[in-house]
Order: C-alpha cells, then structure tokens, then sequence
C-alpha cells in the first residue's frame, strides 16, 4: 500500500545550502565573540565559548515538551557567563544586522533548491525547512537568503530555529512538533537531508519516508548494518528528477506504527499547541467566526477534557479489561454552550499538558504484550491499544488542525 505524500521536510546545510559545518562555525565565533568580550570585558573568550557550548549542549539533550529552545539555551549559556538574554539581546541583534551576512562568504548556494522547492510548493506540496534549531531565527532567515530562498517570499510553512522548536535533532519529538505545525501526519511527510543520524534516523523513528543527500561529507558513511534505511538516496538534483520525472513520492511505501511512536508523537503535539498558543491574541480566544464550530478557547478546553475523560480512561480499560467493548463517548457541548469567559486559554492549555503527562506515565516502559493487547470499537472494529494510543495521537492533531483554520478566520 501506498501512501499519499503531502508534505516535504528538508534540512538546510549541505542539503539547500552548501555549508561546510565546522569552517562555518569557526567563522561564526570568530564574528560573535569579540563582539561580546568588548560588552563585556569581565569575560574571557575561553568562558563566553564555553557557556555557548554549554547551551547547544543543553538543547540537545533537552525534551521538556514545555520549555522552548531558546529557554533552555539561554538559561544554560547564563549558567556559565551569568549573562541573561536582555543582557546582550541589543547586542545580538547588531551582530545580526551589520556582522552575520558576511558569513555568507562561507557558504554556495545549491542551484537546484529554488527549483525544487518552488516545483513541490507549484503542485501543492507543503514545504517545510527542518534545520536542526540551534541557531536564531534571524541566523536560519539570512542562510536561507544565501540559498536563494529568501522568506517570506518563498512561501514555506513553516522554518526551525531556536525560537519556535521545543526540540532539536536527532529527537523524533523534533519532527513530531513540526509535522503538527503543519497539520500531517508521519506517513504523509519525506524528510530530505544530508546528516545520517539527524535526519534520516530521527526522521524514519518518528514515521517518515526519507531522502539521503549525499555529498563529500558523508560519502563515507557506510549504512548497510543500519537499523533504517532511506527511502532513496543521492543529490537533491537527483531527488528533483526523481519527483519529478518518476513519481517517486507517488510510490513510497508507509513505515509501520511502532509503539516507540508514540510519546513523541503525544509529546511533540503538546510542543506545538503551546508554541501556537503563546501567539494568540487575547481578543481571539472567544471569537467564532462561523458560528457552528469551536472558538479557539473552546478547542483547547475540549482537548483538556477530553485527555482526562475519555482518551486516558479508554487507554486504561484495555490494559485492565480483557477484549473490551468501547463505544464513542457523549458528545462534546455544542459551541457556544459553554461559559468559558473567565479562562486563560494558556493555561487550559498548560492543564492540558499536565493530564498528557499522567497519560505518558501510563504508556511510559508497557511491554510489547500490553502495546498489543486487543479490544473491539463499535465504529472502528477489531483494535488494539496501540492503534487507540495512535488515535488519541491522531484525535490532537484533528482539533489543533482545527484551531489554526479558526484562528486564521479571526479578526
């Protein structure tokens, strides 16, 4: 069986844009470093470049489904120089505007990514650029530019950076909240990248179809002994003739549901929702455009309760009921008939993550007998707890799909 691709994820550095990681990163600290030393000369260069390690450190390692990248990095980089973000933040933004674009000199474009990219985004394709988040989101626009792929003219859906992601590569989380973002699911998605373990392991773990760009900086990787292996593989003006002249994305076979899918999967919809959440202006919450559907506080109280009235329960009763019959629950209040005026939508929001976490510690170490333990669904039929843990994955996406689609309708 098939499955009907809608959305390309691609990487940036060495995949749309040639950029060789360590010479750009030396050129990097050598641009920013003076810079900070001379704003703050009570610090040497040895402890400013050991707080910034000590940031990416901690994003990389970080998966608090309720803490943003740059709360971690900055937070760990403060832990070493005692610098806070509004510290140095007028600083950075200098170095943004009048120093970081003659990194540019480091970097070639790729001729066929604004190719590529404009054909998928011409046929309906979402497009998406998946670059590990450990950079600014100024830094990952100016790279970008460099690529000949300047935002917002291009029209992707959505860029990572340090700002927007809760988590980074090689995490499945990482992908989970971006495909949320997006409004797909895993088997809908082909991730393109150069970097093995980061795209091509982390992507295939979350569900994704993959694409392997090979370069000079990988062309000795040997992946025959691999867990995963990529979907295709080559240079991205290979994927562009594949795309285009073979149907490639046409012929992609679905990974499988695992039950190792789904906490990300869980967890990378919480990510999402709350970085949607933080954006919305407060007159929005009680707005509903069309007058027979949710208002976004409505859409977010539904997704609380519902954790803890119907999708944790469910879960619960097939791990100690044996073959249980479970019908649908009762229908949700009908929009409007709620008195919801008093809430904080950020914070049904954050009540909303505290129920998922009990739900986690629910399916957090279950063996492969309970993942598979069976029940039957009056609508769905034969099913197992696997499949209703995928649904509840599946039920989240559905109404924050919801959300945005509101919220896009608000004035």
């Amino acid at each position: 069986m098939t499955t009907m691709i809608k959305a390309i994820l691609f990487d940036l550095d060495d995949t749309l844009l040639t950029n060789p990681a360590n010479e750009f990163v030396q050129h990097y600290k050598k641009a920013l470093l003076p810079l900070l030393t001379e704003a703050f000369p009570t610090l040497t260069v040895d402890k400013l470049e050991a707080g910034i390690i000590n940031g990416i450190r901690s994003v990389i390692k970080n998966c608090d489904p309720l803490r943003l990248n740059s709360e971690v990095f900055y937070t760990a980089f403060h832990e070493v120089t005692d610098l806070s973000l509004a510290d140095h933040q007028d600083l950075m933004k200098t170095f943004f505007e009048k120093v970081h674009p003659s990194l540019k000199q480091v970097t070639t474009p790729i001729e066929t990514a604004p190719l590529v990219v404009k054909w998928l985004l011409d046929h309906r394709y979402a497009v998406a650029v998946a670059t590990n988040p450990l950079f600014q989101h100024q830094a990952v626009e100016q790279r970008l530019e460099w690529a000949c792929l300047p935002m917002p003219e291009t029209g992707f859906w959505f860029v990572t950076s340090l700002d927007n992601m809760h988590y980074s590569k090689p995490w499945p989380h990482y992908y989970e909240e971006i495909l949320t973002r997006l409004g797909f699911e895993p088997d809908e998605a082909v991730m393109v990248g150069d970097d093995w373990a980061n795209d091509m392991v982390g992507a295939s773990q979350a569900g994704l179809n993959t694409f392997w760009i090979r370069n000079h900086h990988n062309e000795t990787v040997d992946i025959r002994q691999e867990s995963v292996q990529p979907d295709g593989e080559g240079t991205l003006a290979d994927f562009f003739r594949l795309i285009t002249e073979e149907n490639w994305l046409q012929d992609l076979i679905p990974k499988p549901l695992v039950p190792n899918q789904i906490a990300p999967r869980m967890m990378g919809n919480i990510s999402a929702l709350l970085g949607m959440v933080s954006d919305i202006p407060t007159h929005y919450w009680h707005q509903r455009p069309d007058p027979n559907e949710w208002s976004p506080m409505e859409i977010v109280v539904h997704l609380r309760d519902s954790e803890s009235r119907v999708q944790r329960p469910r879960l619960e009763r097939i791990l100690h009921e044996d073959d249980p019959f479970l019908v649908p629950p009762p229908s949700p209040p009908r929009p409007g008939e709620q008195q919801l005026q008093g809430l904080d939508g950020t914070k049904v929001a954050l009540e909303f993550a505290a129920e998922r976490a009990i739900t986690l510690e629910l399916i957090n170490g279950l063996s492969a007998e309970a993942w598979g333990r069976p029940a039957r669904h009056s609508v769905f039929g034969p099913t197992s707890f696997l499949e209703m843990a995928s649904f509840t994955a599946r039920h989240d996406r559905l109404h924050i799909n919801q959300l945005c689609q509101t919220l896009g309708k608000c004035e």
